[in-house]
């Protein structure tokens, strides 16, 4: 027993000594246990602590031989449990030495029973473990022999836990120092850090800069990890930060945050933002308000986070985030000192709204002024202004300059249309706004502004939230672009109706104040009144020239009366005398217009007169005249270009538009004219004499039968007559069926196979006879027929081309020439879709050609119209090319695939150099665009070798066909390729000289 106790004090002695040389509880529970192990001879020894927030005992050290066991055994506080039943439970509650000298047999041990026998316990006791008044945790010791724990033992293990529980105070009293002190640095940082904010405060110049310089005053003085300042994105729950300072702030900032506590990155920004109070995350690695900024926090190092709002005026506007260490955010001192840092911080937000509002009553006293002066400035302009695109111009320009407006402008009605014209833009950013197209129709998204609402409301319309006006949505990109913010629209009215709109964009929210919008109405109602004055002068200016109109013009038809006509005539003739001139002089009369007059009466014949003044006009150049002196007697006078064919053309032009059907009453009325006609100063040199003259020549008109004319020493009587007729026969040649199409075919130069056809015109008149193209062609041409009858080609051929395909017969293109007048017809595309359409014809096997005059009258435009047919899959061919004057420049712009080389370069081919050498040119040209070349008009086999030879990809000519009506040619495709020649002779007789395009309809 001596040597029991001898080793009982022994464990005492080494467990003290273990106190004394732990730094830390953890350390001073590992020392005692194996001291007391070491020298005790107990079985194990371990230290069992109360785990925070529940009612179980805990591992917390131990030494010994049962270590393992024990490590893994439940001890409950609670009385009740057999958890808790034991000698640690009791301890524990009991706060004294508890002893089991019979382990095995104690009922206390039943929950752990089976463990301690297979361990070998047979006592156990446990004394508690105190600190600062409370029990925190039981020292367990467990030896071999039942029985063993003696008075002795259990004094030393008193003493053992009085020794523990003195150390145990000790720590605590140091680590409250410990944590005062770094309470108190925390406290002196966060002091010098809302110095270092209250400076910022009083330094910022801006919010942004007062963002910025807070976030470095909590980053440097207050050392926190990160320093954000969110705020609200427009129109968005989520924030955005504005300022940030600190070692992680580019983690914290790349991480989601949001207004809404709902939100999963609502959390404490959200918490903080809405209940306008701080909220501490205390633990943002592990809290379930951190977990989607987990990642971030354990890469920037963050374990807690104080979110701070920021109050504007009573109402959140951000918060303000501190990023710290765990110590510092359950300081409640350092909260209170960072909520008094976003206090003072929103304190100087609301002096900066001050500020500014301060700032926006007098620069709105500013624009009011400057508003005065540029009213005063455009009651100057309207004075000045001598027409309305100046007083448009002064107006905008003024208002722009004096009210600062990124742009002033004003649109006007167009009265066939449902948008607004701009005649007049200033300002900044005036050339984006000339762009903008502006409606006064809601049924267009450019009607729905403030433009389109203020001219059918006809009153202002103002929006000073330009970017948040659902009105103006169609608008909101530009005004993104120029920055406009604000904006008011002022209709402009004439004569109680709105004629047009004032529109003025401004670069601030809030501009158009109820005075600044009066200052505007006023300004645009003085336009209004301006534009009346100019209306009124207009009016005046209108009546003195009808007065002065009606005194030298017939009221009804409005050209020129007899006293005018006699002084037009004196002046053209004293010029043509200066300038030994001739000119034309053409009397003209109705031939039928008594009986007219007499049957369907006056108010008719009234409409026949006017319509004949139409004609007549619209027939005539500017610089001619045509006047009426009476009746139905009209006179023209043709000032230049007197040759005798031109006034001879002219005259036709005239009798074929006054010969046109008229509808009178309901009746469909058909009259002529006879027209005389006297040259100046063959027929008299004078104005009586050369009136008389003509005078004479009509009635000699009206003797052959009027519906003609005459010159006055009748020479071309005759021929003018059969030309009338002529042109009458051709008019009602398409109805009455009297056009055919014939075919010629093109052949490849190597093969010698059809590759396609090419359409050609021909006239079977019944008393006539086959009249030559070179007769009636230009007659179309000339009077319009060509484009009807074009039409009716086109039609056809392309109806022709799939009746061969119909009949199993090879596709072949089908090449259609186009007249100069068609080519200018603006609805030469509608035909051609017309009459692919009809047919079904593919787009691929229709070749269109045009020559190089018809495309030089007009490059650009002819361009268009190429590029347009192009498009639509159709071939097209230049054709009787080298006629004309088209440069390579201008080749390479035309769509062209195919070149024809005219018939006169081909027919002297193998004798002349230079046709030899403009052949070889137009092929190599050709080639080298890529096209492919037909030469015209082959008739020999020396031609076809030469061109063979220099690479000529098709021929067309008598040497292989001349043009076939439809039933021979398709013999012709039915047949094998073959290049032997027929009779060179056309079945026609020989063709006088004619234009290009009646040579082509004629082939």
């Amino acid at each position: 027993m001596p040597t029991a106790l001898a080793r009982t004090f022994a464990a005492l002695s080494a467990t003290n000594e273990a106190i004394l040389y732990a730094k830390s509880p953890d350390e001073l529970y590992r020392k005692v246990c194996e001291a007391a192990f070491s020298s005790g001879d107990f079985l194990a020894t371990a230290v069992f602590l109360l785990e925070e927030s529940t009612d179980f005992l805990r591992f917390a050290a131990g030494f010994g031989e049962d270590i393992a066991r024990l490590c893994s055994i439940n001890i409950s506080i609670v009385e009740g449990r057999p958890e808790g039943a034991g000698v640690c439970g009791q301890a524990f509650r009991a706060g004294e030495v508890v002893v089991s000298n019979d382990f095995l047999n104690d009922p206390r041990s039943l929950a752990w029973r089976d463990g301690a026998r297979k361990s070998g316990v047979g006592a156990a006791a446990a004394v508690p473990l105190t600190c600062q008044g409370r029990c925190i945790g039981v020292l367990l010791v467990t030896r071999r022999e039942a029985g063993s724990l003696n008075d002795d033992i259990v004094s030393m293990l008193q003493r053992m836990s009085a020794n523990i529980c003195f150390a145990l105070e000790n720590f605590a009293i140091e680590t409250a120092r410990k944590d005062g002190e770094r309470a108190l640095r925390r406290m002196n940082l966060m002091f010098g850090a809302i110095s270092a904010t209250n400076e910022a405060i009083l330094r910022a110049k801006t919010e942004q800069e007062l963002y910025q310089r807070v976030c470095d005053a909590a980053s440097h003085a207050g050392k926190a990890i990160a320093a954000v300042v969110m705020l609200p994105e427009e129109r968005s729950t989520r924030l955005k930060a504005a300022a940030s300072a600190g070692a992680s702030a580019d983690l914290v900032t790349q991480s989601r945050y949001s207004v809404d506590p709902d939100d999963i990155h609502g959390g404490v920004c959200g918490t903080a933002f809405h209940t306008q109070k701080p909220f501490v995350d205390g633990d943002v690695v592990n809290s379930a308000h951190g977990e989607p900024w987990r990642r971030a926090g354990r890469s920037s190092g963050t374990v807690a986070c104080v979110a701070v709002p920021l109050v504007k005026n009573g109402q959140s506007v951000g918060v303000l985030m501190f990023f710290v260490g765990r110590s510092w955010a359950a300081d409640e001192e350092v909260v209170a000192v960072l909520a008094r840092m976003a206090e003072n911080v929103s304190f100087a937000l609301d002096n900066f709204q001050r500020a500014a509002e301060k700032a926006k009553a007098d620069d709105q006293k500013e624009r009011l002024a400057r508003m005065l002066v540029s009213l005063s400035a455009t009651n100057e302009a309207i004075m000045r202004a001598k027409s309305r695109s100046e007083l448009f111009e002064l107006v905008c320009e003024s208002v722009a300059q004096g009210a600062k407006f990124t742009s002033t402008c004003i649109a006007l009605a167009r009265p066939d249309s449902e948008y607004l014209d701009l005649v007049a833009v200033a300002g900044p950013t005036a050339e984006n706004t000339r762009k903008v197209r502006l409606s006064r129709s809601a049924g267009h998204p450019e009607g729905r502004g403030l433009s389109g609402t203020a001219f059918r409301t006809r009153q202002a319309c103002i929006s000073n939230d330009y970017l948040s006006d659902p009105r103006g949505i169609a608008f909101h990109a530009m005004a993104r672009s120029d920055g406009a913010k604000s904006g008011a629209a002022f209709p402009l009215r004439v004569g109680g109706d709105v004629v047009g709109i004032m529109l003025f964009l401004s670069a601030e929210r809030h501009t158009f104040t109820p005075e600044f919008a009066e200052l505007l109405q006023r300004l645009a109602d003085n336009v209004s009144f301006a534009l009346e004055n100019f209306d009124r002068a207009d009016a005046k200016h209108r009546a003195d020239e009808r007065i002065e109109y009606l005194a030298s013009h017939d009221s009804l038809t409005g050209l020129p009366n007899r006293e005018m006509f006699n002084g037009l005539l004196r002046h053209t003739i004293e010029r043509a005398r200066r300038h030994e001139r001739r000119f034309a002089l053409l009397f003209i009369d109705l031939d039928r217009f008594k009986i007219i007059n007499d049957s369907l009466g006056h108010d008719a014949g009234d409409v026949l007169l006017v319509e004949v003044a139409g004609r007549l006009r619209g027939a005539l150049r500017a610089d001619d005249v045509v006047a009426r002196l009476g009746g139905d007697e009209f006179v023209v006078i043709v000032a230049d270009g007197c040759d005798r064919g031109d006034i001879e053309r002219l005259a036709a032009v005239l009798l074929s538009l006054l010969a046109e059907p008229v509808q009178l009453g309901g009746h469909e009325c058909h009259t002529t004219a006879s027209i005389g006609i006297a040259i100046f100063p063959d027929n008299g040199s004078d104005a009586q004499t050369l009136t008389k003259s003509a005078d004479v020549a009509m009635y000699l008109a009206k003797e052959d039968g009027k519906n003609g004319f005459r010159f006055c020493n009748g020479e071309v009587r005759a021929q003018s007559i059969e030309r009338l007729k002529l042109e009458t026969e051709l008019r009602h040649a398409v109805e009455r069926d009297q056009f055919s199409l014939h075919y010629q075919p093109k052949v490849e130069m190597a093969s010698g196979r059809i590759t396609g056809v090419e359409a050609l015109l021909r006239w079977a008149h019944p008393q006539l006879g086959l009249v030559p193209p070179a007769q009636f062609i230009p007659l179309a041409e000339e009077t319009g027929l060509i484009v009807p009858i074009g039409r009716w080609v086109l039609r056809q051929a392309c109806a022709q081309n799939m009746a061969w395909r119909r009949r199993g017969l090879r596709p072949v293109s089908m090449a259609v020439n186009l007249s100069p007048r068609q080519f200018a017809d603006e609805h030469l595309l509608d035909d051609i879709d017309g009459a692919l359409l009809a047919s079904r014809m593919s787009p691929a096997l229709l070749q269109l050609e045009v020559t190089e005059s018809m495309v030089m009258r007009n490059v650009a435009r002819a361009v268009r119209v190429l590029d347009a047919i192009r498009s639509r899959g159709i071939r097209l061919a230049i054709d009787d090319f080298g006629t004309g004057y088209s440069s390579m420049s201008l080749m390479k712009q035309l769509p062209i695939d195919t070149i024809k080389i005219d018939r006169s370069f081909v027919r002297d081919l193998p004798r002349d150099p230079e046709d030899q050498a403009i052949a070889q040119a137009i092929i190599s040209m050709g080639k080298a665009l890529g096209m492919t070349i037909v030469a015209e008009g082959v008739e020999s086999a020396e031609q076809q070798a030469f061109l063979r030879d220099h690479h000529c990809d098709e021929m067309q000519g008598y040497l292989f066909s001349r043009p076939l009506p439809p039933r021979e040619l398709a013999k012709l495709l039915r047949s094998p390729p073959t290049l032997a020649s027929p009779p060179l002779q056309p079945d026609a007789p020989d063709e006088p000289a004619a234009p290009p395009q009646a040579k082509k309809a004629a082939r």
